[in-house]
């Protein structure tokens, strides 16, 4: 899980990826920037930093490079001063800085609680600044809470209730000329959760400049209600799904607008049309159009709308052989008239996730290509009728009349506010529709890709090849939307492997995260895609430090590197688990050198806690843990729990490999952890624990349920029969659960579905069947985008759109999956338990289940079950039939039967004791017989 920091939420390269359009004469005479005070708080309500997070993991290598405009950060001199009992404003802070000594250093830019201040109330900041030799200076800054006041030079400027999530922008121009110092003094109000100025206070010479691409563009979707934007820039619900090719660097995003962006960092891409007789620009309404996946749920997303008698179906897939991302857009009239109309395909400065991407360059005088910042970007078919560039202002007022601007090549090198047109008139009869092949380059780098290839041809590919690619394993199943999401689920996965390793999100993490490794490679060998793990694991132990500290993210765009202590013991785990599923004795003999410095590493790591606290002896150090359990500064469970996997998993590897020596010596390690984990949580809760807590500095909050999971799934590192463990998982559904009838709430109150995913394994281990199938209806029920199975790490719970994070988020995909199998089928204690979460309605009325060639620890598995039962009010009446082969679980096979039968036949040594149904190891076939 990455949660996106405060501290770096706020930092923006304003110059680098601000962009503005020249600002229609209208809007500038309404504004007339001559104002003493400009108030956007009722504008930019709309730009809300919790629903909307800036995605700032997003590099500068837009290959856009603009000119240095001139705009700063206020990074020096400011000083910050708590006013708990209110006597400020009576001992006059807003006039200036009596004594220095009384305040301390502390820039805004991120809550005041990331400095150590764990307060709510009144505080102060204060600076002085030279004003520059500008034409024009306007200060902004913004992410208040929640009142806040500003004087210069001691007189009061405005006064902002409830500012929230809005900007303020004040002319400095009207308060001295260049040379000049004046001060600032700003009071601030907190009534509760984060306080402070949560974003950089900037000066420059444009409004655009001092506030963030989210909260311009919410400004422009303001004062243009008529330009089709981005829903996020209207606060309105918004969310993405992605395609493109396995193993490829890139992927391609689909907004839930059906906006295109055809790689991470590219333009959003967009169809309208443009009624010739009704003189109206329609576009897709996000609450009307409809996403399904194609195929067998391949993630190849097809989405469709209805505007002016036409319907606008469209479909985007990566084709692997020609390395192009290609979209077919089809035009039918279902009207009982002829329609005119231009069809249009706009590219806009706009990013996916509530950014901006610069344009500094189009070309668009080819009427079949379009260059962006001067590479390839767009091939076309069908040559455009008509081509043009602009402004995006100039290409808004265009598109609204039904033309294109009038040049073909535009440049803007100040802010990258370029957009473009390529529009087809198009006439169609009732019922005749009309298709559109566009492509692009699989990545930046790449060509013009072929368009003289039948799409519909290079669709088909591209389903065959995700249906290989999915189906390396066969799991049929009754419940359809389960089906569909776990294939849905495997497509995601696969396409989050990219060459250096699993990216858990196309956007703001796309890095590779080893905690998130541990999860989608658990998912990829459970499924048969075993060398991509291999690869992840060997790229894991290369990146290993001297003394054996793995660093959990690599990659280029990797956005921190700190101690994160869970990572040792999760890259142990993998490389166990590749050596269970693969018994490939000479790869972890090769490993085994890795594994073991992670193994002392944690060892020493524990050493070095000399704490005399009951509490924390034994224990781990603080660190950062899963960044939304908690501070860096907390001895977080989930550390521990993952360290007692990594050398409980050392020693296994160990034995196999006859190094018995470290076998000891890891598993006595093991051990010691454990006891002093129970040991804390007794001293923290008291003899008789109520439950588990996340943190021995935290009893509360939903990182106890998240942080807890780490003890029984994927490793049972603390037994699940206990009592203690029982309680605890009571205690999180009760809390965080059941109040939103599956629904995990989590930090921040956001719904996390992933953490919903991994609770539910909690609760197959422990039996909780009732509270598993609870959370699996949620997480059907509310899928971010719907209609593709695709899930945010962290959704809204008010509108049920993206809120944090990433998506399709490749550790709730590989979390989903990994439920269906287990739910199938699992190991415990050298047995397969089969279908302990499988619901009885799976098993009866001529219901058929199938797994095929599934990997286990004991081999690949083939699986199936049919019957002819009818349930009935006491009980099932008919027979159902299990055939089993291919694997060999030295302890044979369990299944806790939902009905007990009357009859029981197959292989010699089956029976049942106390409802479980136990089964010899090796191929069979059993009847079981039921009577009411």
């Amino acid at each position: 899980m990455r949660l996106t920091e405060y501290r770096q939420e706020s930092f923006i390269n304003i110059t680098k990826l601000c962009f503005q359009e020249q600002l229609c004469s209208h809007v500038v005479r309404h504004f007339g920037f001559s104002f003493r005070v400009l108030l956007l708080s009722a504008l930019l309500m709309l730009a809300s930093c919790a629903t909307f997070p800036i995605n700032n993991t997003q590099k500068d290598d837009t290959q856009c490079e603009l000119s240095g405009t001139n705009s700063k950060q206020i990074s020096d001199n400011w000083l910050f001063r708590l006013d708990p009992n209110n006597v400020g404003l009576s001992n006059g802070w807003q006039y200036g800085v009596a004594d220095k000594n009384d305040w301390i250093a502390l820039m805004p830019g991120e809550p005041w609680e990331a400095s150590g201040f764990n307060y709510d109330g009144v505080a102060w900041y204060n600076t002085k600044i030279t004003l520059p030799d500008w034409s024009d200076i306007y200060l902004g800054f913004g992410k208040i809470d929640d009142l806040a006041t500003v004087w210069i030079n001691g007189k009061q400027v405005e006064a902002w209730v409830n500012l929230g999530p809005g900007v303020m922008l004040v002319d400095l121009s009207k308060y001295g000329k260049a040379d000049d110092n004046i001060e600032i003094s700003i009071r601030i109000v907190d009534k509760g959760g984060y306080g402070g100025i949560k974003q950089p206070v900037i000066i420059g010479q444009h409004p655009r400049l001092v506030i963030t691409p989210l909260q311009y563009t919410a400004l422009q979707a303001y004062t243009h209600p008529d330009w089709p934007m981005p829903g996020w820039s209207k606060n309105e619900p918004y969310s993405w799904t992605m395609t493109g090719n396995s193993n490829g660097s890139e992927e391609a995003l689909v907004s839930s607008d059906g906006s295109v962006t055809p790689w991470a960092k590219a333009p959003r891409t967009e169809i309208w049309v443009y009624n010739k007789n009704k003189e109206l620009l329609t576009y897709a309404d996000p609450n009307k159009i409809e996403f399904s996946l194609s195929g067998s749920q391949a993630p190849i997303p097809t989405w469709k709308w209805k505007s002016a008698d036409v319907i606008v179906t469209n479909t985007l897939f990566g084709d692997h052989t020609n390395e192009a991302i290609r979209w077919k857009v089809t035009l039918e009239n279902y009207g009982q008239k002829r329609i005119d109309l231009n069809m249009m395909l706009s590219v806009r400065p706009f990013a996916t996730n509530a950014n901006s991407v610069p344009i500094c360059q189009i070309n668009t005088q080819h009427k079949q290509k379009m260059w962006v910042n001067n590479k390839p970007f767009l091939a076309a078919a069908i040559p455009a009728k008509h081509t043009g560039a602009g402004q995006l202002s100039d290409t808004m007022y265009a598109a609204l009349n039904g033309t294109v601007p009038s040049r073909k090549i535009v440049t803007d090198s100040t802010y990258g506010s370029l957009a473009a047109i390529l529009s087809y008139p198009v006439n169609l009869n009732p019922g005749e529709t009309k298709d559109f092949h566009f492509a692009f380059p699989e990545t930046p780098e790449s060509g013009f890709p072929n368009v003289r290839v039948p799409i519909d041809q290079q669709l088909n590919k591209a389903l065959d090849h995700w249906e290989q690619e999915t189906g390396a394993i066969t799991i049929a199943l009754p419940d359809s939307s389960v089906q569909n999401a776990l294939t849905a689920s495997l497509g995601y996965l696969l396409l989050s492997l990219d060459p250096d390793g699993p990216h858990p999100g196309p956007l703001a993490h796309d890095a590779v995260w080893v905690r998130d490794a541990a999860y989608t490679g658990l998912a990829a060998l459970q499924f048969g895609h075993t060398e991509n793990v291999r690869s992840t694991i060997t790229s894991t132990f290369e990146s290993q430090e001297r003394e054996g500290r793995i660093p959990p993210i690599r990659g280029k765009n990797a956005p921190w590197d700190d101690n994160e202590w869970d990572s040792q013991g999760q890259s142990i785990f993998l490389a166990s688990q590749y050596y269970r599923y693969t018994n490939n004795d000479s790869q972890v003999r090769e490993w085994y050198p890795n594994i073991r410095l992670a193994a002392l590493y944690i060892s020493n790591l524990i050493s070095k806690n000399t704490s005399l606290n009951s509490a924390t002896k034994g224990l781990l150090p603080p660190s950062k843990s899963a960044e939304d359990l908690g501070p860096a500064d907390w001895h977080h469970y989930w550390d521990n729990f993952w360290a007692v996997t990594g050398l409980e998993q050392a020693a296994f590897i160990a034995k196999e490999l006859d190094q018995h020596d470290d076998a000891i010596w890891m598993t006595s390690e093991a051990n010691a952890l454990r006891r002093a984990i129970l040991d804390s949580i007794r001293v923290v809760m008291g003899p008789d624990p109520a439950y588990i807590p996340g943190a021995i500095e935290s009893t509360t909050g939903s990182a106890m349920a998240r942080g807890t999971v780490s003890a029984l799934w994927p490793n049972e590192v603390l037994p699940r029969n206990t009592e203690l463990i029982a309680k605890s998982f009571d205690t999180y559904h009760k809390l965080w659960i059941e109040p939103d009838n599956g629904g995990f709430r989590h930090l921040g109150g956001q719904f996390w579905p992933y953490g919903g995913l991994e609770l539910a394994h909690a609760y197959l281990k422990i039996n909780r069947a009732d509270v598993l199938h609870q959370i699996l209806s949620w997480t059907l029920r509310n899928q971010t985008l719907p209609g593709t199975y695709a899930w945010a790490e962290q959704v809204n719970p008010v509108n049920g759109g993206f809120s944090g994070g990433d998506m399709p988020h490749a550790w709730a995909a590989a979390s989903f999956a990994t439920l269906v199998r287990e739910m199938l089928m699992s190991e415990q204690d050298g047995a397969l338990v089969l279908l302990q979460g499988a619901p009885e309605w799976w098993l009866v009325e001529s219901r058929e289940i199938t797994l095929n060639n599934a990997p286990t620890h004991y081999g690949n598995i083939n699986f199936h079950t049919s019957n002819d039962i009818i349930p009935t009010e006491y009980g099932w009446d008919g027979k159902l039939t299990i055939t089993l082969s291919g694997a060999s679980p030295p302890n044979g096979y369990r299944w806790t039967l939902p009905n007990i039968p009357d009859a029981i036949s197959g292989p010699s040594g089956m029976k049942i004791e106390n409802g479980v149904l136990i089964i010899p190891s090796g191929n069979s076939e059993i009847e079981l017989d039921f009577k009411p």
